[in-house]
């Protein structure tokens, strides 16, 4: 059932500090746990539109682009291994795919596996490299698809409860739902706090924590586990390190990552999350 939602509670004051300056509030939802980036841009596309934006471009090659790429590669595997884990012989959609690595990798391994990309200059990345992405869901049939993945983009959908209302008519009876996204509940959200890369206003519309999850899912999926991002708290703490002005910012959120990663080991809050979710009905 869906929870009535009303974001009354002021949570933090921030800045867009990725790209305009521009200030913007997180309030919460108390009966949910999710935080609203409060106001919603009306046209948030323009604040995608910046070079520095690595997961719609991978043509940069600039240090911290590099390392980003390193990381990118690593998760791939893991991506993959989880994904067909479940997948069996089914269909698999990957929604915000990018410039499509995950559906390449996947089709490479035998799979069946479309993606969909709202953002044209992702598409055209990954058309360069011979992977054709939607640009709509018009096509995609109801309840034929076993394992719907989505990689740090559920924080970005303007109505996320539409777009779990699409998910579960897309998914197939027991289909699993895969979903990564930033944890406002781990120690670099709590160490950075406005700076905190992972909150990125306004392109993150959305915030959410375990507890979270849990309440806006509970009566549609199961969820099954849970899985740490560890190479996420080492990128975003970086990143933050830049965003306070931090002499050393690569070190200095080299070593806040790490100690975020020590800390999920005891308190299960990594800064990232992957959460297993299977349809009920």
């Amino acid at each position: 059932m869906k929870k009535e939602t009303s974001y009354s509670q002021l949570f933090l004051k921030l800045k867009d500090y990725f790209l305009t300056q521009e200030s913007f509030e997180l309030y919460k939802d108390p009966s949910t746990g999710v935080l609203k980036t409060i106001p919603h841009p009306k046209n948030v596309d323009a604040y995608y539109e910046s070079e520095d934006y690595l997961s719609h471009d991978d043509s940069q090659t600039s240090f911290f682009a590099k390392c980003y790429q390193f990381a990118k590669r690593w998760n791939l595997k893991s991506k993959k291994q989880l994904i067909a884990k479940y997948a069996m012989n089914g269909k698999i959609l990957d929604i915000g795919a990018g410039v499509g690595d995950v559906v390449a990798i996947l089709k490479n391994a035998g799979y069946d596996a479309i993606g969909y990309e709202p953002s044209e200059k992702a598409r055209s990345f990954a058309a360069r490299k011979g992977i054709m992405l939607l640009n709509q869901t018009d096509s995609i049939e109801s309840k034929s698809i076993k394992v719907i993945s989505m990689y740090h983009v559920l924080e970005h959908v303007p109505d996320f409860e539409k777009q779990i209302h699409q998910i579960q008519n897309w998914l197939s009876k027991d289909g699993i739902l895969i979903l990564a996204l930033p944890n406002y509940n781990s120690f670099d959200a709590k160490f950075f706090k406005k700076e905190w890369a992972g909150y990125d206003v306004p392109r993150h519309l959305y915030h959410f924590n375990k507890e979270a999850i849990g309440n806006i899912f509970q009566d549609r999926f199961e969820l099954l586990t849970t899985k740490p991002m560890w190479f996420d708290s080492l990128y975003v703490s970086i990143l933050s390190a830049r965003y306070q002005k931090r002499k050393f910012s690569f070190l200095y959120g080299l070593c806040i990552g790490l100690l975020s990663n020590c800390a999920a080991v005891f308190t299960n809050e990594p800064s990232s999350l992957v959460y297993v979710l299977r349809k009920r009905f």
